[in-house]
């Protein structure tokens, strides 16, 4: 399969799975606030929906980024020519990205 096809499957999953979060979690408000199943599925079941979608958007999400690295590296060598710069701007990513990931891992599956 070629580049363009690859990021478009991603893109257009990465899409469905951030319309499931979004869904799920208003439903998850509307059930536990009423009490009551929705479709025939409990809390519990849009719970999971909700956590493993929002699972599956990071795992495309870091996809996203591998496959574009080349265009994201390119942009900010064109923004910030200073490598020492760019390399701190690097870090403070990462570390953005290192400090929303510390409650997945105290996540109970």
């Amino acid at each position: 399969m070629n580049k363009l096809k690859t990021n478009i499957i991603i893109d257009i999953l990465m899409l469905a799975a951030m319309a499931t979060v979004s869904g799920s979690g208003y439903l998850l408000d509307e059930v536990v606030r009423r009490g009551v199943k929705f479709l025939g599925m409990s809390r519990g079941v849009w719970r999971d929906i909700h956590l493993w979608s929002g699972i599956i958007i990071v795992v495309l999400l870091i996809l996203h980024i591998v496959f574009h690295w080349s265009t994201i590296n390119g942009f900010f060598k064109k923004h910030i020519p200073n490598a020492i710069a760019r390399y701190a701007v690097y870090m403070l990513l990462l570390a953005l990205v290192l400090i929303a990931s510390i409650p997945w891992l105290f996540m109970k599956l």
